[in-house]
């Protein structure tokens, strides 16, 4: 069977600046054959159909510091598959909002530059269903989302949610996981959460064999992933 990481939703350029080495470090430690990331692979804040923060970048910039960073993760995952999320969504929802067709767009892979990734509204792996979560909410969403669809499911969406969830029956079992998010919660794309005493669960996850495991990502002072430890890459 498959050994599948689940990459969070990373909301480039705004991601922690140490996940892509944590995703990378979970791929090599399990072994892991197939990659997903489960959507949200970039924010497009400058974009947003909500309130945007007056000192954060134009699009233009957004776009430049987020494609330097997709290629970082290109490199480390050439054969990524891909979630599409609400936000990598962004520009066809505002291209429909005033009636451009979505045939003029250019493809995500050539937005981009990602040749080899997989981009697709959902992902099927061994009876398990990697969805980006829109439209499941609360404080379980993957459970509401396995009750629902009565199948295994691994999403992300949610920021605060994380972990997994388990449904048995005398013929089957089934589970519910939230990946979590790789999202910096200081970054001035998130400043609309900061009286939120909720915080974002900075993780990723891992299905074994068909087994769900939810990996928190070590980033409080002196540990491997504090901030202090990494930078960017120019």
């Amino acid at each position: 069977m498959s050994k599948v990481l689940i990459v969070g939703d990373s909301h480039i350029p705004f991601e922690h600046p140490a996940y892509l080495a944590f995703c990378r470090d979970l791929r090599d430690r399990h072994k892991c054959d197939t990659v997903v990331h489960i959507g949200d692979l970039v924010d497009w804040h400058s974009i947003s159909f909500h309130e945007r923060s007056p000192e954060a970048p134009g699009p233009l910039d957004e776009f430049s510091a987020a494609s330097k960073q997709v290629q970082q993760w290109h490199k480390v995952f050439p054969g990524l598959k891909l979630c599409i999320g609400n936000h990598d969504a962004r520009i066809a929802r505002l291209a429909a909002s005033v009636n451009i067709p979505e045939r003029f767009l250019r493809g995500l892979n050539d937005v981009w530059q990602t040749p080899g990734w997989d981009w697709q509204k959902q992902h099927m792996i061994e009876n398990v269903l990697y969805i980006h979560g829109t439209g499941f909410g609360g404080i379980h969403p993957a459970y509401t989302a396995m009750t629902k669809l009565l199948m295994s499911v691994v999403m992300g969406h949610i920021h605060t949610a994380a972990g997994v969830y388990w449904k048995a029956n005398p013929q089957q079992r089934i589970f519910g996981m939230s990946v979590g998010t790789g999202i910096d919660d200081a970054a001035i794309a998130f400043a609309y959460a900061e009286n939120n005493p909720l915080r974002s669960i900075v993780s990723a996850a891992v299905v074994l064999d068909g087994i769900p495991h939810h990996q928190i990502m070590p980033m409080g002072p002196g540990e491997k992933y504090h901030k202090s430890k990494h930078r960017r890459s120019k």
